[in-house]
């Protein structure tokens, strides 16, 4: 089973997309991206769950 995430669900007009083999690869993922092209600072806790809840099975 693969899982994926569109980053434009939470972050209107990003199109990056991530497909991985687990939930928790993604999120390792997203935790870069949102650093590197968000400029978030610190991904915490909550916001990881939160991103956790917008990752699909496919």
């Amino acid at each position: 089973m693969k899982f994926q995430l569109s980053c434009g669900d939470a972050v209107p007009g990003c199109s990056a997309r991530f497909e991985e083999d687990t939930q928790e690869r993604i999120l390792e993922l997203v935790t870069v991206h949102a650093m590197q092209d968000h400029g978030v600072p610190e991904v915490g806790p909550e916001m990881l769950e939160a991103i956790r809840g917008n990752i699909v099975a496919v």
